[in-house]
């Protein structure tokens, strides 16, 4: 069993490594187009946008390692079906329930490895990828205006347009000013504008347009029409101030916090504590998908009989699609309160485990 052992973990564990790196690639190729879009359309610089790209990068990790050993099983079980050794490990007397157990123990551990993982670097990096990107963004003013967008960099105001060109040209821009008298109300809108950052203040000229003013206390709308006008907005220095965690940027031990907070409020907020509830079970299932997975694939194998590598990927692919599809119909079914949250984010493991479960106790004892 010893030398079986080792023969079976060789083979699993070269191929699941050899299927990181490729799926990685792969992963990490789309990610590297919002970083060009970054350097290319945003002018953010080459070195910059690679410190980006070095915080989002590891985030991958949960995504990839899961499948990998997917494609890892599937193809090391494929073979010793096809091959006939699976055979001849039964007629040895070993119980498949042995060679499942090589894999288990082995995703075990990865289990561990990706709750670690998901607990502390993967919420860090998430936090340190979005600080970064705002502080890269704000030294270029061009690449904090996006269309669409609701804007709030500026002191006292926030800007809103519905197209960019030229990079300093805007289409139908909305500029709503905050004002510190109670009531009063002002909004700027023109139909063109045109842009340039002078220092510290974001210097505009708006053409075609109107400026209202109300105020609710007289019930009275100030209107003025012109053809070009010019204003002074200041850039609010947001480099240096803290940024507040969102639930994907907080470790389980934060977000266990934050619930138990809003629960002692007692003030009836279900959006946010949702929220964090829902992070929380995601990070606590997620890293089981791998035993999931290891289950699927040594059931879906012992149907499937295939050691063709292109066949097993796409059940690889297949597979995880599912469990993903799963994970979205959980969280859509938590959304409208027709489970409870534990249930919605587990539904994924315990599904596609029992399916994977079915099929080994189904087929354990075919030929």
């Amino acid at each position: 069993m010893k030398i079986i052992r080792s023969y079976i973990l060789k083979d699993f564990l070269s191929i699941s490594l050899f299927s990181f790196l490729i799926i990685g690639m792969a992963i990490l190729m789309g990610t590297m187009i919002p970083i060009t879009d970054m350097i290319v359309r945003k002018g953010v610089g080459f070195f910059d946008a690679m410190k980006i790209f070095s915080y989002q990068a590891p985030v991958q990790l949960k995504y990839i390692i899961p499948i990998s050993f997917l494609f890892g099983v599937l193809l090391v079980m494929g073979r010793l079906v096809s091959d006939n050794e699976l055979t001849a490990i039964r007629v040895a007397g070993i119980p498949l329930i042995k060679i499942l157990n090589i894999f288990l123990v082995v995703g075990i551990i990865f289990t561990l490895l990706l709750f670690i993982i998901n607990d502390r670097l993967v919420p860090e990096l998430h936090y340190q990828y979005q600080k970064s990107k705002k502080t890269f963004l704000y030294k270029n003013v061009s690449a904090l205006i996006e269309p669409d967008e609701f804007l709030d960099h500026f002191d006292n105001y926030v800007l809103y347009v519905s197209d960019k060109y030229d990079e300093n040209k805007l289409k139908n821009v909305f500029i709503y000013e905050v004002s510190d008298q109670k009531g009063a109300n002002k909004v700027i809108f023109a139909k063109r504008g045109e842009f340039i950052r002078d220092g510290e203040v974001l210097k505009i000229k708006l053409e075609d347009g109107f400026r209202d003013e109300s105020s609710p206390e007289k019930q009275e709308l100030y209107r003025l029409n012109f053809k070009v006008f010019f204003m002074d907005i200041p850039i609010q220095d947001k480099e240096n101030k803290v940024i507040r965690k969102k639930p994907v940027e907080m470790s389980i031990k934060e977000l266990q916090e934050k619930i138990n907070y809003l629960k002692n409020l007692g003030v009836d907020l279900p959006y946010e504590p949702m929220e964090l509830r829902k992070e929380l079970l995601e990070r606590t299932s997620y890293p089981f998908s791998i035993i999931v997975f290891i289950l699927l694939g040594f059931g879906v194998s012992l149907v499937v009989r295939h050691r063709e590598k292109s066949i097993n990927f796409l059940i690889a692919i297949v597979g995880y699609g599912l469990y993903y599809l799963l994970g979205m119909a959980g969280t859509t079914l938590i959304e409208h309160q027709l489970i409870i949250p534990w249930l919605g984010m587990w539904l994924p493991n315990i599904i596609i485990g029992l399916l994977g479960i079915f099929l080994f106790l189904k087929h354990a004892n075919s030929g």
